[in-house]
């Protein structure tokens, strides 16, 4: 059998010798990153304390503010230290029902209540991410930068039939404790729901396609 053959993507090419960070410690997104073929991704964690009011924001300015208060935070950090740069992508993702969002929780008890909430309620729960996508010129503190920013929505269909005892039965493996809604749609936490409708990996913590095409965009390359 023959082996598969490289994506051949002019994207590539015009990020080599470039530096590309990812302003989030999310192994979920850089496995996402790699899949999309970006390997030369360098890690970079911001500080933005994520405490927008989310009373004075829709769902999708949230995220996405969230997103560019992440990305410059970095992008302050690396020029502050005399570095360069040339991409910063950052990301934020909530799971919303009804106007209520539902980020990581906090105790056992917001996690119930998050799922529990998304199983029972009778309006559509969406997984929601804003990205960004710096663009930087210029080398040390001369650095300035554009933005590509993009909102992804993913409807989640639940499953009803879920049972409070599944939901203490899931969270006592800790494995949705670091994700927005408290259930992972790549393990586990696939057992609340019956599908999804829109991009899956958006559900994982970063939209597939858009993001592609943004960096691809941002870098004035096409096919």
């Amino acid at each position: 059998m023959a082996e598969n053959t490289p994506f051949n993507h002019p994207v590539y090419e015009a990020l080599k010798g470039k530096r590309f960070v990812l302003a989030s410690t999310s192994p979920r997104r850089l496995e996402i990153l790699n899949s999309l073929g970006f390997t030369d991704v360098e890690i970079i964690a911001s500080n933005f304390p994520e405490d927008l009011d989310k009373s004075q924001h829709t769902p999708e300015n949230y995220v996405l503010n969230t997103a560019i208060a992440k990305g410059r935070d970095v992008f302050e950090a690396i020029k502050n230290k005399g570095e360069s740069v040339d991409l910063i992508l950052a990301a934020d993702t909530v799971v919303e029902v009804n106007g209520t969002l539902f980020e990581k929780p906090r105790n056992r008890e917001e996690h119930f209540n998050a799922i529990k909430t998304c199983r029972d309620s009778p309006h559509p729960v969406r997984a929601i991410s804003g990205v960004v996508l710096l663009i930087v010129k210029g080398e040390g503190s001369s650095m300035k930068y554009t933005q590509e920013t993009f909102t992804e929505s993913t409807e989640i269909i639940m499953d009803k039939d879920a049972t409070d005892a599944m939901i203490d039965a899931y969270i006592n493996t800790g494995e949705g404790s670091k994700v927005a809604g408290g259930f992972k749609i790549q393990g586990f936490g696939a057992l609340f729901m019956k599908g999804v409708i829109g991009d899956y990996m958006n559900v994982v913590g970063l939209p597939f396609t858009s993001t592609f095409r943004t960096i691809c965009h941002g870098l004035d390359v096409s096919l």
